[in-house]
């Protein structure tokens, strides 16, 4: 009665699965945004090697240079971003041109209404507007179009390996070690996040792609230090869980309604009951968090046999609500072994119970 067929980590079989496709999707949509930036660069070259169209003539695979006279400027807020619009017409026309560009300096910080600048069309666009001797390029330049699709494609790539490394790692580790977030998949993700943390700032303040490639190559030194030190965290916290030394038991002298779990083939091993009472008359499993109703009461014959952390092979789902903090409590009733599951601050108290009981 109260046993339920349990799997430890079934509730992530899947996961392996998971991981590789969306491993495989990010890992993807970084290659589509890596021919993209192939692409916006190509078009950086061709727009660096244009020649100057001929006799003020214009088409696509020149450039054609023209005076114009600053007529205001625009700060649109988008969010958190402000676009900022220059507003212009040519020289003999009268036709107010918006012209948003890159950033405020140098060029559209310093200019104001009537100033004379000059403006490079390519493709049919301006893509460079000149003040004195200041140029600075437009929004729809190639210059800088390369910046988004490059940090998110290195901000993805890295995130994509840890998912695919983890999805080979899933699968050849029992359902129960993988249960428990082992440190060997959270350190690929916490490297990957840094790296691509790292990839994303390198496109969006670097001189050029091969800068921002450079310094994303070079993060990978401090990515795997991070990845190391938390490692290290994670062993030195599993060294703690798994000692419970410090852990003795105190006689309750009180009432007190704590999280814990009792699992075993006995009567009061009940699904949902994950408290149990203490300090007021025999220790109790409830469903209650206040522990007035539905009370099952545990036999005096219950006897505590070891304290220790928590392993794989115990009931899916204890790790997931207990973590690192959790002990189990191991008893004998009879002939069936029952386990209690709670956390290290409600370990004492318990077992003060049951040592009480057994009296």
């Amino acid at each position: 009665m109260g046993m339920t067929e349990r799997t430890p980590g079934a509730a992530r079989a899947g996961r392996p699965q998971l991981l590789v496709v969306f491993g495989l999707l990010l890992v993807l949509v970084a290659g589509v945004l890596f021919v993209v930036v192939s692409d916006v660069l190509a078009d950086q070259r061709a727009y660096v090697a244009a020649p100057a169209c001929p006799g003020g003539t214009r088409g696509d695979s020149c450039t054609t240079t023209v005076p114009a006279t600053v007529v205001g400027r625009e700060d649109v807020s988008s969010g958190r971003r402000v676009h900022r619009w220059l507003r212009l017409t040519e020289q003999g026309s009268h036709v107010v041109q918006r012209v948003r560009m890159a950033g405020r300096s140098p060029v559209y910080g310093a200019v104001s209404a009537g100033d004379e600048v000059e403006v490079t069309y390519w493709r049919g666009e301006i893509h460079t507007v000149r003040f004195g001797a200041a140029a600075q390029v437009s929004w729809a330049s190639p210059a800088n179009a390369w910046r988004f699709p490059m940090g998110f494609a290195l901000m993805l790539l890295p995130w994509g390996l840890s998912m695919l490394w983890a999805g080979w790692w899933f699968p050849r580790r029992s359902a129960a070690a993988a249960s428990m977030a082992p440190w060997q998949v959270s350190v690929g993700f916490a490297g990957g996040a840094t790296l691509g943390c790292v990839g994303f700032v390198a496109s969006m303040t670097a001189g050029g792609a091969p800068d921002a490639l450079l310094v994303t190559a070079v993060g990978m030194v401090p990515s795997a230090i991070v990845g190391g030190l938390f490692a290290w965290w994670l062993l030195r916290r599993e060294k703690h869980a798994a000692d419970t030394s410090g852990i003795l038991p105190v006689l309750p002298t009180e009432r007190r309604c704590v999280d814990a779990a009792v699992y075993g083939d006995v009567s009061y091993s009940v699904d949902g009951f994950d408290h149990l009472v203490v300090g007021d008359g025999p220790l109790s499993a409830t469903p209650d968090p206040a522990g007035r109703v539905a009370r099952r009461a545990l036999p005096e014959t219950l006897t505590v046999q070891r304290l220790r952390s928590l392993r794989p092979q115990d009931p899916a789902g204890w790790y997931s609500v207990y973590g690192h903090d959790g002990v189990v409590i191991e008893c004998r009733d009879g002939d069936h072994t029952v386990l209690i599951a709670t956390r290290r601050r409600h370990a004492p108290v318990i077992l003060g119970a049951l040592h009480a009981a057994c009296r």
